[in-house]
């Protein structure tokens, strides 16, 4: 088999802070924590570990978020981690949750996981419809609701500000909590759109993350909101430690934080994820393989296919892996009522050559299905 171009997702090797770099980091802040607890060293206040990056995030990357208050950050396992901490601190099994009807495939898994009712809110590419909000929040009487306003997985949407604003206005009146998933929200493709954002209020948590490309290796997230949303209860907190970030990881974060602003890195990310959407995008229009569409992202490291009426992306995959390349079929990303014609391509760390071929092989494995139908 010619070997795999995977556009499933998931972490590249390499970032714009390399692998060696990261990991000659990660080892001196392992050194530097074990000297300390030898007693060479007399141990100080947290001088480059949790407390101090907090402090560094709530006064930089994410001060819109928390006005400047490392008490309303707790860092975690990548934004995986942040909701599956916040599924474990903050509801139970059998509670309900609202969500979009088409949204995180890896939420999903979460939510299923941790034994929870998942209910669909209708909406359109301008968010959740804030009446269907209102009739499920009676209905069900959820825990919490979870959305992905800024930019939606997989589609990579951005919601209208209108809906923003009344999806917060409803689930405040409701008293439920309101989790918004931003893990790409940094990756918004044109800078004008990154506004200032305003400080979270009370009853909305904000979870995210490095993206992947950023730093290699590294697998540190967030959960940003007041101190009561971001406090758990003392006997789950002891044993749910996998849920949190390393702590040798967020020292040599802090660490390279000091000596490198993340802003710069960030704006290069995001130049190279949007470049290279433009060009994926451009090739495929060039191929103009009848029937397919997509959507066009506004951010982020995806690329949502919408494949000819009657082809199933699970049948695809299978086809296409043949052929050296795999993605994400897309009917695991609905709640209900799954579009098997779809599919998410992750596209962000593919160079030119990579393109080209994943690109011959998907339209090679469209070609043999849609082949088949003409001679039937």
């Amino acid at each position: 088999m010619s070997s795999i171009i995977n556009w499933m997702g998931g972490w590249p090797k390499e970032g714009l802070v390399s692998s060696a770099d990261w990991e000659e980091r990660v080892e001196a802040a392992a050194a530097f924590a074990a000297t300390e607890q030898l007693g060479i060293l007399e141990r100080k206040s947290d001088i480059h570990g949790e407390e101090k990056l907090r402090e560094q995030l709530a006064k930089g990357l994410l001060k819109g978020k928390t006005g400047g208050h490392s008490n309303q950050l707790r860092m975690t396992r990548g934004a995986d981690g942040a909701l599956a901490w916040l599924l474990d601190n903050k509801l139970a099994p059998g509670d309900t949750i609202l969500t979009e009807k088409l949204t995180s495939r890896s939420a999903l898994l979460a939510f299923r996981k941790a034994g929870l009712r998942v209910e669909a809110v209708e909406g359109d590419r301008r968010g959740m419809d804030p009446e269907a909000l209102t009739t499920a929040l009676f209905r069900y009487r959820p825990k919490m609701v979870y959305v992905s306003p800024s930019l939606t997985d997989p589609e990579g949407v951005c919601w209208s500000p209108e809906n923003k604003a009344a999806v917060q206005i409803r689930c405040r009146e409701a008293g439920v909590l309101l989790v918004t998933d931003d893990r790409q929200e940094m990756l918004l493709y044109d800078p004008a759109e990154l506004r200032a954002h305003r400080r979270l209020e009370p009853g909305i948590v904000s979870i995210g993350q490095f993206p992947p490309g950023l730093v290699a290796g590294l697998r540190i997230g967030w959960i940003a909101g007041t101190t009561d949303s971001v406090q758990s209860q003392p006997k789950i907190d002891s044993a749910r430690d996998e849920f949190l970030a390393n702590p040798i990881e967020q020292q040599a974060l802090s660490q390279l934080i000091e000596e490198q602003p993340l802003e710069p890195l960030y704006d290069m990310l995001r130049v190279q994820c949007a470049e290279r959407m433009r060009r994926m995008t451009e090739q495929l229009a060039r191929k103009g393989i009848e029937d397919l569409s997509w959507v066009q992202p506004r951010g982020g490291l995806h690329l949502w296919l919408v494949l000819p009426s009657g082809l199933d992306g699970e049948a695809l995959l299978r086809g296409a892996w043949l052929k050296g390349l795999i993605f994400q079929p897309g009917a695991p990303f609905y709640v209900k009522d799954p579009r098997a014609n779809s599919l998410r391509m992750t596209h962000a760390f593919a160079d030119e050559r990579q393109m080209k071929l994943g690109l011959s092989r998907l339209e090679e494995s469209i070609a043999e299905f849609t082949g088949r139908w003409s001679r039937s």
